[in-house]
């Protein structure tokens, strides 16, 4: 049996070693832009009910997106493939109040089924989702969303998106800035 001097203590940064990969998404938003949406990248975020299905994202009350989905009833989370890296890093770095996100990448986008937020072209998948609840946690609102469509490109090879921590064994690194690391699983040989 480990004893807890086994265990020390780390900063969140420290932490972070232990705690990645986590998966990206987009977090596609209605916004006052030329292309009516904002994008933002997003790692935290989760399943937190299985019936009925629902998924939270948490995003930092210093974007600009906070104020966004705070407004919204509805959004879409679109899960990147690796051919998405550059919008993605770029998407979490920039802000809805300098550009329109959607015209600077050049990202496609598609219409939703059961939202009127739409997807994004490229995307492996666009979950379709209805804001439910949305609460303050500290520095991040934690928003709630109900899904009502799993939308999947089942053409996609593609391999999803993953934000890795320092040690990048097992990890192909597509993009890099500052501590921000976004990968994939390598394959096997």
């Amino acid at each position: 049996m480990n004893s807890s001097s086994d265990f020390i203590t780390l900063s969140r940064q420290q932490f972070r070693r232990y705690f990645q990969p986590s998966r990206l998404v987009l977090c596609v938003l209605p916004a006052p832009t030329t292309s009516g949406v904002n994008v933002i990248t997003v790692s935290f975020n989760m399943y937190c009910s299985y019936k009925p299905t629902m998924m939270a994202v948490a995003i930092q009350n210093i974007n600009e997106s906070w104020h966004l989905i705070r407004d919204a009833e509805e959004f879409v989370l679109s899960v990147p493939g690796e051919s998405m890296a550059r919008e993605a890093m770029i998407a979490g770095f920039r802000t809805a109040i300098d550009c329109d996100k959607v015209k600077e990448l050049g990202l496609e986008l598609c219409p939703s089924q059961s939202v009127k937020v739409p997807g994004l072209g490229k995307a492996l998948a666009n979950v379709e989702l209805s804001k439910v609840a949305s609460i303050e946690t500290g520095d991040h609102s934690l928003v709630v969303g109900r899904v009502l469509r799993f939308g999947v490109n089942r053409k996609s090879k593609e391999r999803p998106l993953l934000s890795v921590g320092p040690d990048t064994r097992g990890y192909a690194v597509l993009e890099e800035k500052g501590i921000h690391r976004i990968a994939v699983v390598k394959r096997d040989k």
